[in-house]
């Protein structure tokens, strides 16, 4: 019995679940690419005009939900899955924007900063609906 627990508890350490983690990278970029087709054609077909803070608003939320599937996924620790795939939706998102000049300046790191809460608040949700 004691073994049994030893085994347990040696399981549930530090270890990050890079399933989770990829597949909440990849929601999290699946809902971008389907949000930015529906403005699209939102704005193409009619005369809606599109704002910064709705983008802002969409961009963040489907980090939230890439990070709540991470949090749900993995097993323990979800805060951290969900700041995993934040950060890591960030960095790709900036890299594909081909904006590394950012990397310098305290207003990206200010915004880095900001990703990671958002998504620590999604793992968390995430890890709160785990059945």
């Amino acid at each position: 019995m004691g073994k049994k627990n030893a085994i347990e508890n040696s399981r549930s350490g530090a270890k990050f679940d890079l399933v989770a983690i990829l597949q909440g990278l990849f929601l999290t970029l699946v809902m971008v690419i389907l949000i930015s087709l529906v403005l699209a054609l939102l704005v193409y077909f009619s005369s809606w005009q599109t704002n910064l803070r709705l983008l802002n608003l969409l961009a963040h939320s489907s980090v939230i939900g890439g990070s709540i599937w991470a949090g749900r996924r993995s097993g323990n620790k979800a805060w951290l899955h969900g700041v995993v795939v934040g950060v890591l939706a960030f960095l790709l998102l900036t890299w594909i924007g081909d904006n590394q000049g950012l990397f310098a300046s305290w207003l990206w790191w200010k915004r880095l900063l900001r990703m990671g809460l958002v998504a620590m608040l999604g793992g968390i949700l995430g890890g709160l609906t785990t059945n």
